[in-house]
C-alpha cells in the first residue's frame, strides 16, 4: 500500500522530520550537560514521537522506504535510475556531515591531533571508494 500525496506535500514531511530528529539531538544534549532537564526531557520525548510519526506517514506509507530498499533486480529502469540517484546524493551528503562532526568535535572540543587525520583519511575515502568499487568490480572501463 502506497499513499499518494504531492510532492510539495512530501517534502514539507520530510523536513519536519528531519527537523524532529535534530531537535532530538538538541535536547538530549542539553538534557546531558545537565540544563533544564525536566522541560528537556518531555521536549524530546515530543520530539521523538514527531519524528517517528512522520518518518512512518512520509517515508513508510509512501512506499518510498520499500523503493530504496527493493533489490535493484526487483526495480523496473526508472526505478533504478532514481533509486541511483538518490543514494549517491544521500551518501554524499551523508559523509560531508559525517566528516563535519568530526572536524567540529575535534577543532571544538578538544584538540586531538589524531582526530585531524582520521577525518583527512575519511574524507579521502568518501571520494575515492566509489572509484575503487569500479575498479573492483569491473572488467572494462
Amino acid at each position: 500500500m502506497s499513499l499518494s500525496m504531492s510532492r510539495a506535500h512530501r517534502r514539507t514531511g520530510m523536513v519536519i522530520n528531519y527537523a524532529a530528529v535534530v531537535l532530538v539531538l538538541v535536547f538530549a544534549y542539553v538534557r546531558g550537560i545537565g540544563g533544564w532537564s525536566g522541560i528537556a526531557t518531555v521536549l524530546e520525548i515530543v520530539c521523538l514521537v514527531v519524528a517517528l510519526v512522520t518518518f512512518l506517514q512520509y517515508h513508510v506509507l509512501t512506499g518510498l522506504w520499500k523503493l530504496v530498499h527493493t533489490k535493484v533486480e526487483k526495480l523496473d529502469e526508472r526505478q533504478i535510475q532514481v533509486t541511483h540517484d538518490s543514494l549517491r546524493h544521500s551518501y554524499s551528503i551523508f559523509t560531508v556531515i559525517c566528516l563535519l562532526v568530526l572536524l567540529w568535535k575535534s577543532l571544538f572540543q578538544g584538540y586531538d591531533p589524531n582526530l585531524i587525520i582520521v577525518f583527512a583519511a575519511l574524507l579521502y575515502l568518501a571520494h575515492t571508494l566509489p572509484s575503487s568499487i569500479v575498479a573492483w568490480t569491473e572488467t572494462e572501463v
